[in-house]
């Protein structure tokens, strides 16, 4: 079974670091987390040695028409809290979706020959 992976990436000011991660928790994350089909979802958080984050939120689910559901009928485009219209000082246009083929890998060389 293929699920799928959603990702969108944004930089903010290491300083924010602490605010993001809370807000990221309470107003992003969770929501996902509750929603129906949705696996898993979390932020990873990487310094850039500038002063700065590049922050990606990630999220896995059982199918496109669960992220439809949960992100209405612009799911491609990410959403920034309007508190936090000012914080993010980058980000990509739009989200990504990328197909997970959840077999395992002896079963994956199995039914390869």
């Amino acid at each position: 079974m293929n699920t799928i992976l959603r990702t969108w990436t944004f930089w903010i000011h290491a300083v924010l670091e602490e605010e993001c991660r809370d807000d990221l928790e309470a107003f992003v994350l969770n929501r996902m987390r509750e929603a129906p089909g949705n696996r898993r979802a979390s932020a990873l958080f990487r310094d850039a040695g500038d002063g700065t984050l590049e922050v990606v939120v990630l999220s896995v689910w059982d199918s496109m028409r669960h992220i439809r559901d949960f992100a209405g009928p612009d799911y491609l485009q990410p959403v920034i809290l309007a508190a936090h219209q000012g914080k993010v000082f980058d980000r990509e246009p739009a989200v990504h979706h990328y197909p997970i083929n959840d077999a395992p890998l002896w079963l994956l060389k199995v039914a390869s020959g």
